[in-house]
């Protein structure tokens, strides 16, 4: 549509039909594969290098992952053997249910084949009218006179002209011209094209104002032909008017009468502007970018970086921890509290090695058997993170990047307004996004206003939210 809006505002009224035409074409083409062609744009959504959702998503993994922030969980841990019990699958007879999606398959393929079996009697039609007259042929056409009254018009090289007039030398010289002007330019290819595009595509109101808009444009062409050698713009009008009155119009021929209104009388007496035209030509460069960019542009999924990109597939440690769900219950431990192999709660540094090179890979520290912290270098940078439990569950409160903080979650309970708050920043040190939650369940349920800002601290972004609902895009 916005294509069209742009000859329909922009180029329909100026005498540049040529140009118009394959503009036309060239909309209607790209107007029904836009949906297919996508321009991939990569986010640049980054807090020191780490991705913004890689963080966010951080917040709800096991505290023992690389850096807590970037990736999935390291190589586990030996731990006690959780066994599910499932219960027998006993067999559910499959009901046959209609859905909202075949209803609409059904009824998009009988609409379908109605226009084919149309597009189809349409040619039959054609056949055979041809089969039916006498033929007179051209260097350029072949005419097929018939018998019954039936206003000029034109189908590829076949012009059908009634016999009577033909032979009594009523039908005038600028009439073959305009007739002959649609079958040089081959503006039946046009037409077919539009038809058969209309088969499948009957259900966008786009394509039936390209159809008039192109049709409309070869009427122009041919009359512009025809002006070229006559001498009189009013004489031709005025036979124009005199032959509007015939009938048997095929429906997909080009025929002298095809919108003989107002319109195309005005256009003949335009006159042509080469300044004007050639300054709307450059205009449409522009255009034609950003309306290309605009439907065709998506942006691309930022791309996680997951553990088993960055380190060796296999790792070791110093010293080797255990969990025992239930001697933690007992002591009102999380259950992924741990244990040495003496049966003591661990508190001090657990250290991973990259098994190949025998590397430091990251550290994780460990108080009363919980994990307290972790500290890995990735690419170049330090990544240290400050864990804690909350609610019993593994809770990020910071993260830092080379001493840097770049993340904080602090926990509903500590704040007097009992909302959870995330934030991040710049690696300039200036806030990037801000945020509220309610409860702690692993998914955050977002509560009032989340902002984002850029390395200027200026607002980019705003938006409410009411228990986790999106209710309003302020900014």
């Amino acid at each position: 549509m916005g294509f069209y809006t742009v000859y329909r505002f922009l180029l329909q009224n100026e005498k540049m039909h040529l140009f118009n035409r394959f503009f036309l074409l060239f909309a209607l083409v790209f107007g029904l594969s836009a949906p297919l062609i996508s321009i991939e744009i990569q986010p640049e959504k980054t807090i020191a290098g780490i991705n913004v959702q890689q963080i966010e998503r951080a917040v709800t993994m096991p505290v023992e992952s690389v850096s807590n922030s970037i990736g999935t969980v390291i190589t586990p841990e030996p731990e006690s053997p959780v066994i599910a019990e499932t219960a027998p699958v006993s067999p559910v007879k499959q009901k046959i249910t209609v859905s909202t999606w075949n209803i609409v398959m059904a009824i998009y393929g009988l609409v379908t084949l109605f226009f084919l079996i149309r597009f189809i009697s349409g040619l039959l039609e054609i056949r055979r009218k041809i089969n039916s007259g006498s033929h007179k042929k051209t260097e350029e056409s072949i005419f097929v006179l018939l018998d019954e009254p039936i206003t000029p018009q034109s189908f590829f090289w076949f012009v059908f002209l009634e016999k009577r007039r033909f032979e009594s030398g009523e039908i005038e010289p600028e009439i073959f011209n305009h007739e002959l002007t649609h079958v040089r330019q081959l503006h039946s290819f046009d037409v077919m094209l539009v038809e058969i595009l209309k088969i499948f595509f009957w259900f966008n109101p786009f394509i039936y104002l390209c159809k008039r808009a192109i049709q409309l444009n070869h009427e122009f062409l041919a009359d512009e032909s025809v002006l070229v050698k006559s001498s009189s713009v009013s004489e031709y009008q005025n036979m124009l008017i005199r032959n509007c009155t015939g009938n048997g119009n095929l429906s997909v021929t080009s025929s002298i009468n095809y919108s003989l209104t107002k319109k195309r009388l005005l256009m003949m007496m335009k006159p042509y502007s080469l300044t004007r035209t050639g300054s709307k030509k450059l205009v449409l460069i522009p255009l034609i970018a950003a309306l290309t960019l605009t439907f065709c542009t998506k942006e691309k999924e930022p791309t996680v970086v997951n553990l088993s990109d960055i380190i060796q597939p296999t790792v070791y440690y110093d010293i080797e921890l255990y969990s025992d769900a239930d001697r933690s219950e007992k002591l009102g431990l999380p259950f992924f509290a741990k244990y040495t192999s003496s049966g003591e709660l661990f508190t001090g540094t657990k250290r991973v090695y990259h098994a190949e090179t025998d590397s430091l890979h990251m550290k994780l520290f460990y108080e009363d058997g919980l994990n307290t912290g972790a500290l890995m270098t990735m690419n170049g940078n330090i990544h240290r993170n400050k864990n804690r439990i909350y609610l019993g569950k593994p809770h990020i409160e910071e993260m830092y990047v080379n001493e840097v903080l770049v993340y904080q979650d602090i926990p509903p309970s500590d704040n007097e307004d009992g909302l959870g708050r995330i934030r991040t920043w710049h690696r300039n040190g200036k806030l990037s996004v801000e945020l509220f939650y309610t409860g702690y369940t692993g998914n955050k349920l977002y509560q009032g206003l989340m902002t984002t800002y850029d390395e200027e601290g200026n607002i980019t972004e705003q938006k409410r939210y009411e228990e986790g609902v999106l209710v309003e895009q302020v900014y």
